[in-house]
């Protein structure tokens, strides 16, 4: 929770035009049983060891997800020209390797 909280308080102060919609998006999200249920597997990944084959099946469930959620396009994010977003993913990843890997299983399906 308070990593979340941290990276909340993040995106609101470097893109407070953003934030409010992917704060929706997310609470959306938490909403909706079947995507609630992906948010917290990835949750629960967290100590899972980087090797564990649930993450592939995982991550094939995220990117299926998305797809259906967004289309073609990636999730709406922060502007692409900002280093924001890949400092808050680098953050998460690095408080776990089974978050690393999955997130690197993500983005190989999402560009497949």
């Amino acid at each position: 929770m308070d990593l979340q909280r941290d990276l909340w308080i993040l995106v609101f102060a470097t893109h407070p035009d953003r934030a409010i919609t992917l704060f929706h998006d997310q609470a959306e999200i938490l909403a909706d049983p079947t995507l609630r249920q992906l948010f917290l597997g990835y949750d629960h990944a967290h100590d899972l060891d980087a090797d564990d084959p649930r993450l592939d099946d995982l991550a094939r469930r995220i990117a299926e997800a998305n797809r259906e959620r967004y289309g073609s396009d990636e999730r709406p994010g922060l502007d692409t020209g900002s280093e924001i977003p890949a400092l808050i993913q680098g953050r998460v990843n690095a408080s776990s390797p089974a978050w690393e890997r999955l997130d690197s299983l993500i983005r190989a399906q999402l560009n497949a």
